[in-house]
């Protein structure tokens, strides 16, 4: 049985460079991405060092049970709207184990209770259609769609824009602790 508590978040740090180059390189993300060249090491550098000097931004490493799995990126913080957005992915051959619900449960936790978020936003592609399922069950609606926005496999792509309004997130997070029969942790970290 999954356990919350299997799942913690942690910054990103420059010892964790190596292994997200490796993860953002690998198909299986970067087919998602909104951005699906191979990266180059200097680009990579910079895109951490930006990270690291916006004041915007948080950059964090799931790990799950001890194991660096993923990431969780939550840019454009505006404190005075109470919005951000998001994206997240397993960077280990580890999909479908539960571990994504895992990432996104934390990951709002950490946007509503660390941040104070009251909207959370992000993008996704269209072919990416499993994890717009799972943000729906999250919550998360759509609000629009850019058609024809990104180039891929041939062809242009929509990419989904969806929204979450975190005043409701109390109770949905326990519907799906409940649906997904995952054990609840026995104290959120945030």
């Amino acid at each position: 049985m999954l356990s919350l508590d299997d799942l913690k978040l942690r910054p990103m740090i420059e010892d964790d460079l190596e292994t997200v180059f490796r993860w953002r390189n690998s198909d299986a993300v970067r087919r998602y991405m909104h951005t699906d060249h191979l990266i180059k090491p200097e680009e990579h550098r910079k895109w951490y060092q930006r990270m690291c000097e916006d004041p915007h931004c948080e950059t964090l490493i799931a790990e799950y049970i001890g194991r660096p799995v993923g990431v969780i990126s939550i840019t454009d913080i505006k404190e005075q709207d109470a919005t951000c957005t998001w994206g997240m992915y397993i960077g280990e051959d580890m999909r479908n184990l539960g571990i994504g619900v895992l990432m996104e449960i934390h990951a709002i936790d950490r946007m509503v209770e660390h941040h104070k978020i009251r909207k959370i936003w992000g993008e996704t592609l269209e072919s990416n259609d499993r994890v717009i399922l799972m943000h729906k069950r999250f919550g998360f609606e759509e609000e629009g769609t850019f058609r024809k926005h990104v180039f891929r496999g041939g062809r242009y792509e929509d990419v989904i824009r969806t929204a979450l309004f975190t005043d409701r997130w109390q109770e949905i997070r326990e519907e799906i602790i409940k649906s997904f029969r995952l054990e609840k942790a026995s104290h959120m970290i945030i």
